[in-house]
């Protein structure tokens, strides 16, 4: 994993999470909102429609980050509120972050979220 992640490092981290070929994603109430996106579009996304308020990412700031809290089961998203994402209860082919995974994300996200 790259020490200094960048938007396409995200994209792909995803894609991996929630593979290209899943149809249930189609079910989902955000879909594969990170796919055909650019940075500044995707770091724009809150997440209110999503039943959680907030940005998705809060560039330099992680507690307010719900990407990272999400992938990482923290709260709102420890099924206080919401599932952990992705949510491998309702998707079979999806799979969590590892922590490595979730170390590329704060990385990112710690270093303002660069395109």
């Amino acid at each position: 994993m790259s020490s200094n992640p960048t938007f396409a490092d995200i994209v792909t981290l995803l894609n991996t999470l929630v593979p290209l070929n899943d149809p249930n994603i189609d079910n989902a109430p955000h879909l594969a909102f990170w796919r055909n996106t650019d940075r500044d579009s995707f770091v724009a996304i809150t997440t209110d429609q999503w039943g959680i308020a907030g940005q998705l990412v809060t560039p330099g700031v992680l507690d307010t980050s719900n990407l990272y809290l999400a992938l990482a089961g923290k709260s709102p998203f420890d099924g206080s509120q919401a599932a952990q994402m992705p949510d491998i209860t309702q998707d079979s082919k999806a799979r969590r972050a590892t922590a490595e995974e979730l170390a590329l994300v704060e990385g990112w996200i710690k270093n303002n979220a660069p395109a």
